[in-house]
Order: C-alpha cells, then structure tokens, then sequence
C-alpha cells in the first residue's frame, strides 16, 4: 500500500491533478482510496460525486468515534472486522471505482477548527495501513497551504507530491511543504509545475528549491484543463467530446508512471 500526499498553495491544481491520477489507477484495476482534506470539498465533484450525496467526517465525527468506541488516542475496543465496517459507512463509489472519504468542512461560524476531523482522518489512514490490504493506493487531497502537515498527517508517508505554479507566491509554499514533508519522516517527495509554458521554467523552480535528489516534472498549460472546468466536467471525460489528446493528461500520464515507479 503507497500512502501519497498532494499539498500546494491554493488554486495551483492539487484536485485535477490528483483526481486524474487516481482515476488513472483504477482504471488500471487499482485499488484507490481517495481522502478529500480540503474544507472547499472540490475533489467529491470532481470525481463526480454531487456534495448533497456526502457524508463527511466533519459533520458525523462523534458518531464515528462512538462507534469505533474509544477517544482516538486509545485502541478502540472492537474487532478490525467492526472497526472496517464502521469506515466503510463513509466510503463513497467514484467515477471509474475510485473510493471517496470526504472530511468535510467547518459547519457553521463559531463552530472551532478542523483539527478533530484531521486527528480522525490520521486515524483512519493508520488503521487502513495496519490492519487491511485493501487498498493499493491512500491519496490525501490537503486543504491550501501547510497546514494540515502541522498536524502531522502524512508523517512517514511513501511520497508527497508538491504542486506549484511558476510563480513566486507558489513557490514559496512548496519551499515551506517540502521541509514540513522531510520533518514528518515522507519517504519520497515530487514536485508538479502546473500551467508550465517552457521547460526552463521547471529548471529554475528546481534551483529555488534546492531538491536534494527530490524529482521534478511539469504539467504544461492546456486551455482544455479550462474548458473542462468551465463544462462543470473532468478533463477525462472531455476526451469523448475532443478531437485531441490534451497535452495536460499526456503528462499527467508521465507522471503517474513516475509514481508508481518510486
């Protein structure tokens, strides 16, 4: 099981990205499980799952941590079988088998922050990691910014995956993403530069960010990423309505052969 973290600046394309590479992977007969951690909750309709058919963790946490019966710093007090079971009632079936988790959203002003849902997410992907085989691939879609790796969620996952525009803002938070990664013990880590126009631009990022032996590779600016995105569609399913292969999934291919090659 490859554990795998996506986390950028907002706006930079973690959702496509992401979303694309795991359904990518299913199509392939992996087995997916995608964990939405952005408060937006994007990725659901991206993988075409309307927001009104999401249970999400947020929203439903104190039922989910009674019934796992124990505060989530304990062993709960059931079986691996329950406890399984309990996790499946928030699985959601995907575009092409891709298997949602939603963590949801602050539910109304005033009502606190996010860090119980993130401590409940953590450990579901620990339990997911320990106790089953049924997964190939746990994806984590982090809300903007580095938050969530505050919280330690991705400590010692298998690869983090860093998305950055060419621009300065974006890459300072990659900068700050990479070093949080390598305090939390991440095996491996692969920057994205989306929206690249030129390949010069991927080698000056590399030289701001002092790689170390961490890959790099570009996803280039596509206006039909765009035109998707204004159809309310994924870029897959444009495909069927286009005459060309967009240049952004020829990458995105590239680049899910790189992951699952380290």
């Amino acid at each position: 099981m490859k554990r795998i973290i996506f986390t950028g600046k907002g706006g930079v394309g973690k959702t496509t990205i992401l979303s694309t590479v795991a359904r990518l992977l299913a199509v392939e007969g992996h087995r997916v499980l995608v964990v939405d951690c952005d408060p937006s909750m994007n990725l659901a309709m991206s993988l075409g799952i309307p927001i009104a058919q999401v249970i999400a963790l947020a929203e439903d946490k104190s039922h989910l941590q009674e019934t796992l019966g124990a505060t989530l710093d304990d062993r709960p007090k059931m079986s691996n079988g329950e406890i399984t079971l309990a996790i499946r009632e928030y699985i959601i079936q995907a575009a092409d088998g891709v298997n949602l988790i939603v963590m949801g959203t602050v539910p109304h002003g005033g009502s606190g922050c996010l860090c119980s849902p993130i401590t409940l997410v953590k450990f579901l992907i620990n339990y997911l990691t320990s106790n089953t085989e049924e997964f190939d691939f746990i994806m984590v879609d982090s809300q903007a910014g580095v938050e969530i790796l505050g919280r330690g969620l991705s400590a010692e996952f298998d690869l983090s995956m860093v998305i950055t525009e060419p621009t300065p803002k974006s890459i300072e938070v990659a900068k700050h993403s990479m070093k949080l990664s390598r305090d939390l013990g991440v095996k491996k880590q692969m920057v994205i530069v989306n929206m690249a126009e030129d390949e010069g631009e991927c080698q000056s990022i590399a030289d701001a960010l002092d790689l170390n032996g961490d890959l790099i590779d570009v996803v280039r600016y596509d206006p039909q990423v765009v035109e998707a995105d204004k159809k309310g569609i994924h870029l897959l399913d444009l495909l069927s309505t286009s005459n060309s292969s967009p240049t952004a999934l020829q990458d995105i291919l590239r680049i899910k052969k790189r992951m699952e090659a380290d």
